[in-house]
């Protein structure tokens, strides 16, 4: 009688030992797996304007403040999931003396030359500048400095973020800029303007606007511009300025971007 217990309890031990196993196993695998979605990206996080390029402004608060303080919330919530981020700039710096308008020329130059190649519509303002009729105004030079930073840390993506303006405060919301060219900058858009239509939402569904503005037209990379909300509405303004709407909005665009990942 004593053996056979004996045998019991140690098949039995055996049997929950090997499920405790299995389990610790499968909630070990599935929260590495959670992680590794932006473990060994490389993101850069553009804070919109700086220095004497303020962007828009409204009731005293500027564009390119609260683009810098929330870019910073998104890198700290993208670095705590795992990812490598880079920041265009830490400070109130237009980014403007880090490229010359011999450089931006020349880049300009090559760029028309493949757009010419592959058969793509030309932008009338980088024909000018290719062609010598035009002079690179002097913010492009900034957006520029821009560019080079996330393609010299070989990024996965670029998230412009800005915030935007309009006459009547009735206009609210986010909106996400894609590159027309780009599916994956498309599905990027998605991805991240899912997760902030139901924290700030706009007058138009779905939120998500094919653009031309330089960075998009001229980014390498999958690029988006993320208009956060519009700094001319009380509501989205006192949301981008508190810590809890910065920490929310950053929640939002990590889980926008953890999506667009596990799709690919």
């Amino acid at each position: 009688m004593l053996t056979n217990l004996k045998k019991f309890l140690i098949i039995t031990a055996g049997t929950i030992g090997f499920l405790l196993t299995i389990s610790f196993l499968f909630v070990k695998s599935n929260s590495f797996f959670s992680r590794s979605l932006l473990e060994e990206r490389v993101i850069t996080i553009d804070p919109g304007h700086g220095g004497i390029d303020s962007g828009s402004s409204h009731a005293g608060v500027t564009e390119k403040d609260i683009t810098l303080a929330i870019s910073k919330v998104i890198a700290a919530e993208l670095e705590k999931h795992g990812a490598s981020v880079i920041l265009t700039r830490t400070d109130d710096t237009d980014l403007w003396n880090e490229v010359s308008i011999e450089d931006e020329i020349n880049y300009t130059k090559r760029e028309y030359q493949e757009d010419l190649e592959l058969g793509r519509s030309i932008d009338p303002r980088d024909k000018g500048i290719a062609l010598g009729n035009r002079r690179p105004p002097t913010y492009r030079l900034g957006l520029r400095a821009r560019l080079l930073k996330a393609e010299a840390n070989k990024s996965d993506i670029l998230i412009s973020i800005h915030t935007n303006h309009f006459r009547s405060e009735s206009a609210k919301g986010a909106v996400t800029l894609y590159q027309p060219h780009s599916l994956y900058s498309q599905r990027l858009a998605i991805a991240i303007q899912n997760q902030l239509n139901s924290l700030l939402p706009g007058r138009n569904a779905p939120g998500i606007i094919a653009d031309d503005f330089f960075i998009l037209r001229r980014s390498k990379i999958p690029t988006v511009i993320i208009e956060i909300g519009f700094v001319s509405n009380k509501h989205d303004r006192e949301f981008m300025l508190s810590d809890e709407g910065q920490q929310a909005i950053a929640n939002a665009i990590a889980r926008g971007i953890e999506e667009y990942f596990k799709g690919l």
